[in-house]
């Protein structure tokens, strides 16, 4: 099974774990590392849509 973003092979797959479901007629693999990015690049949105210190804290924890 390969990622849907990176294409890569996904390690130790597990369906609950890796699966995205964008619906209920749409779903996608994720490896850990995209998943990792994915909300790293979260934090950092709502650290900049919410700039308190607590966001900008949790945003700082990578």
């Amino acid at each position: 099974m390969d990622c849907a973003l990176c294409k890569k092979p996904i390690e130790k797959y597990n369906a609950k774990l890796n699966q995205l479901k964008i619906d209920e007629s749409i779903s996608v693999e994720i490896c850990s590392d995209c998943i990792d990015k994915f909300l790293n690049w979260q934090k950092t949105l709502f650290a900049t849509l919410f700039p308190t210190k607590a966001a900008k804290k949790w945003a700082s924890k990578k």
